[in-house]
């Protein structure tokens, strides 16, 4: 087949993540029906309903990216300058609003939120493996190599930096691995992990020693019982929702850790709220859409021949997985509570559409993918 030929989206991809937004929906009905019910003394459909709001803006922006040429945008990396800059504006901006359980993560207008660390994953990615394929020839030149990278991590660090000052350590840390990811994918040589990657460690340390309560997040995780009411609480909440669950869960609906023993039921312990009552089939169900996801990301990276795109469809696909795979390890304590939402599924109209911004992405690049 001529290499000019253009596929279908990828439809499976889609399937996928459609059903996990379903899943989504589902849930959140679920863990907040009767805290709609006590906030809006109306029907319990309130949260549901900001978030299909979110869901058909997210569908919306997804549509509208799958019109967007790429090779356009790598052709014209001004595109991705402005757009860099305004959120970086807004990245800044969300200190002016005030605060939400400690954290500047929102910018606040008529009732409504919104997110703007959200939209910086996909640009991360977009922005890395521009710069990746750009200086592809230099990569085996150490003494062009190094001042190359460092240019790289001086033109992210204004971005990264004003997430994790919100505070939003979380985000931060999904992000930069995605993109050392993508830094080594693009042909990084191995010797600059080796001298990075221990700098990463010191300095993610390092924000963690000089935060009280991120130290006591690290150490109460693994054993939260030992704290039931104080650092461990959500922890404890979290493993008695999922066994409670059992195989099959006690029922949708019927799930009790989410009667307000169960903090960030909807948003960052949802997938607790559908192991209790999803059981461990519905839990599986989850794992098993994202791996799909992962599978048939990973497949569009492979067979795509724009290394441009290739990493660019290998950056988004790990950074809805990883993202994935954070919460989830969160819930189960076996990761540090770091307020990450789960992708599709946790309420949040930023969050959903930040997820559809990616997939939309994804399926872009699959029309790209030589048969």
């Amino acid at each position: 087949m001529a290499a000019d030929v253009r596929r279908p989206i990828d439809r499976l991809l889609l399937l996928f993540a459609i059903l996990l937004v379903v899943v989504g929906m589902v849930g959140i009905y679920s863990a907040t029906a009767l805290k709609s019910v006590d906030l809006t003394n109306a029907k319990g459909n309130g949260f549901l309903l900001q978030q299909v709001a979110g869901g058909v803006m997210g569908l919306v922006l997804m549509l509208g990216v799958l019109q967007v040429d790429l090779h356009a945008l790598r052709q014209n990396p001004k595109v991705l300058g402005w757009i860099y800059i305004g959120l970086v504006l807004l990245l800044a901006s969300v200190f002016v609003f005030p605060a939400r359980n400690g954290a500047h993560r929102w910018i606040s207008f008529a009732g409504k939120s919104f997110q703007p660390s959200e939209f910086a994953k996909p640009l991360v990615v977009l922005i890395t493996a521009w710069w990746m394929v750009k200086h592809s020839h230099l990569w085996e030149r150490k003494e062009e190599a190094i001042p190359k990278l460092i240019t790289l991590v001086l033109i992210l660090l204004p971005l990264l930096g004003l997430i994790v000052i919100e505070p939003d350590l979380g985000t931060t840390f999904l992000m930069v691995a995605v993109i050392t990811v993508v830094v080594f994918l693009g042909g990084a040589p191995k010797w600059i992990f080796a001298i990075s990657l221990p700098v990463l460690g010191a300095v993610g340390f390092a924000f963690i020693w000089f935060a009280p309560w991120r130290m006591q997040r690290m150490t109460s995780f693994m054993n939260p019982e030992l704290d039931p009411h104080g650092a461990g609480f959500q922890g404890v909440q979290s493993l008695l929702a999922v066994g409670n669950g059992g195989p099959l869960g006690l029922g949708l609906g019927a799930g009790r850790q989410k009667l307000y023993f169960l903090p960030e039921a909807h948003t960052d312990f949802i997938f607790a709220v559908i192991a209790e009552e999803a059981g461990l089939l519905g839990t599986l169900l989850i794992f098993a859409l994202f791996i799909g996801i992962l599978w048939r990301g990973l497949r569009i990276a492979r067979r795509v021949r724009d290394p441009f795109l290739k990493l660019c469809a290998a950056g988004l696909t790990l950074m809805i997985v990883m993202q994935a795979f954070m919460n989830m390890s969160v819930v189960l304590s076996i990761f540090p509570n770091k307020g990450i939402p789960l992708p599709f599924i946790s309420y949040g109209g930023t969050s959903l559409m930040g997820s559809l911004l990616m997939l939309g992405l994804l399926l872009l690049i699959s029309k790209e993918a030589s048969e």
